[in-house]
């Protein structure tokens, strides 16, 4: 390698496992290089019998920069040697892939330094790398799979010859160096898959979790940071009999103690000082209803991990109850609302979430995780959060007008899902949820109050019934029964005054719907 030593043996000549390893006469090249610095070397020319005598004693090695024998002896004055001829090989001859072999240095590669005609010519001998023809073949794989387009797999062909050929195939690539290649408008983040598909990729990311919590933590003192920290960590990471949280509730737990922990830092020097008072007044400081709760419930588990590890001496938040969240009322939406909603849907996805939320009460997760399999036109059957349903024209016209814009926008997608983007389509991971909160945004009636105003609906027109709301639509139980007594209320509301009434949900749906 270029300017670094390759160590190819262990001392004394014994291979390491699973090398290929080259040898003279049982020994590497470093070894017969190291019996010159033998203090007890003769000063005539060593016999073969006698250096390997001294070379079996030998048990550590000095490591050295290749070629500065040369360099620095009088013979490397003389001038440089002429370049050897490189005899070409064939590829079917090439030693198969071996695990690494250690680096002295580590240095930061510039791919953008690559240039592109030099590109086109590694395209073409391509199979003289072993390594990046795996890679290729593991490209082309997941091209199939997913539905890949002719000219990403060539743009990713072009970035996996572009971050391979300049190193060695035990030489992992890091997601640092291929997001440069984002500017040359190259796929990083597929090429980075291909990458761990064949076992070359180390993704050196920061983690941007931890980050966040890093600059909300910023005033603390030394002690609560790293309770704190160590804290989030547990959450993030889990543990022997703990599993780990998912990411947005550590992000809402760290927004939420954070503001906490560092008032607390203008007093306190350690969490071990707070006591139940302070948790009081910190608890009363805070504003009433489901703000406050949210904060509680971080503390709590907070200092409940403290108290778990023998962090602190005891828990301060025992005495806490958390107690039952305010619920928002649910009141119908009117017919100016339904209106708007209609006018606001213009493309063939705008119509099937709106179809979906207003007939079927599907909710944006529901939408955003339906399978293409979810749905059957033939039989005119679909399953949403597990309850299969009938059907109806309205729906069934908007899947239809749906799937055949899809199918001529990305006619080799194979991801499973009913939404797509241009995003995902050459994955199988769903749209994101900004995608779905985007359809209707800025309007009183977007997907999830659809979905409430149809849960509602089938409450006051087929009665109060939990137990019909939980088999119609797949609610909870208690969600069966929110529905119910908000569906009561306003029924006797509009007993007692039956002339201020507007006209039912049906009676607007229905409307809007011809």
């Amino acid at each position: 390698m270029r300017g670094l030593l390759r160590i190819w043996a262990q001392p004394s000549g014994r291979r390491l496992p699973g090398l290929a390893v080259p040898l003279k006469k049982d020994f590497c090249r470093l070894c017969w290089i190291q019996t010159r610095d033998f203090p007890h070397a003769p000063s005539v020319r060593w016999s073969e019998a006698a250096r390997r005598e001294a070379l079996q004693a030998t048990r550590t090695h000095q490591l050295f920069l290749a070629n500065t024998f040369y360099a620095l002896s009088l013979q490397g004055a003389r001038g440089p040697r002429p370049p050897a001829e490189v005899p070409q090989l064939d590829p079917a001859s090439l030693p198969p892939l071996i695990p690494g072999q250690l680096r002295l240095l580590e240095a930061p590669r510039d791919l953008l330094r690559i240039h592109r005609d030099r590109t086109i010519v590694l395209l073409r001998e391509v199979r003289a790398i072993p390594h990046l023809a795996q890679a290729w073949e593991a490209a082309e794989s997941l091209a199939d799979r997913h539905g890949w387009s002719a000219r990403l797999r060539y743009d990713v062909k072009r970035a996996l010859v572009i971050s391979l050929s300049c190193r060695g195939p035990d030489e992992p690539v890091l997601y640092s160096e291929l997001e440069p290649l984002a500017k040359r408008q190259y796929p990083v983040a597929r090429t980075a898959r291909v990458l761990a598909e064949v076992g070359m990729l180390h993704d050196d990311r920061p983690d941007l979790l931890e980050q966040h919590w890093t600059r909300r933590l910023e005033g603390a003192t030394p002690a609560i940071f790293a309770q704190a920290d160590a804290w989030l960590r547990h959450l993030r990471d889990g543990g022997p009999r703990f599993k780990p949280r998912s990411r947005k509730t550590v992000s809402e737990y760290s927004r939420n103690t954070a503001p906490i922990l560092v008032r607390w830092s203008q007093t306190y020097d350690d969490l071990r000082e707070i006591t139940r008072d302070e948790i009081d007044r910190t608890i009363r400081a805070l504003p009433p209803g489901r703000r406050r709760l949210a904060p509680i419930t971080a503390l709590r588990s907070l200092f409940s991990y403290l108290r778990k590890t023998n962090r602190i001496f005891q828990n301060p938040t025992t005495h806490l109850k958390l107690g039952s969240a305010p619920t928002d009322v649910l009141l119908p939406l009117g017919s100016e609302h339904y209106r708007q909603a209609v006018a606001a849907a213009r493309t063939a996805l705008h119509h099937v979430a709106l179809a979906l939320a207003a007939v079927h009460a599907a909710s944006s997760n529901d939408i955003q995780h339906m399978k293409i399999d979810d749905v059957d036109l033939t039989q005119r059957h679909i399953t949403i959060n597990g309850v299969r349903r009938h059907l109806d024209d309205l729906t069934r016209q908007a899947l239809i007008t749906y799937l055949r814009d899809r199918q001529s926008r990305w006619p080799g997608t194979s991801n499973p899902h009913l939404v797509v983007s241009a995003v995902t389509v050459f994955d199988q991971r769903p749209v994101s949820t900004y995608s779905m909160t985007q359809l209707f945004r800025g309007l009183k009636a977007t997907i999830d109050q659809l979905r409430q105003d149809r849960i509602l609906e089938e409450a006051l027109t087929r009665g109060p019934d939990p137990l019909h709301l939980t088999a119609v639509f797949g609610i909870s139980h208690s969600t069966a029964i929110r529905y119910s007594d908000a569906a009561r209320k306003i029924l006797h509301t509009a007993a007692e005054n039956p002339l201020d009434q507007e006209p039912s949900l049906g009676e607007q749906r229905n409307s809007h719907q011809r």
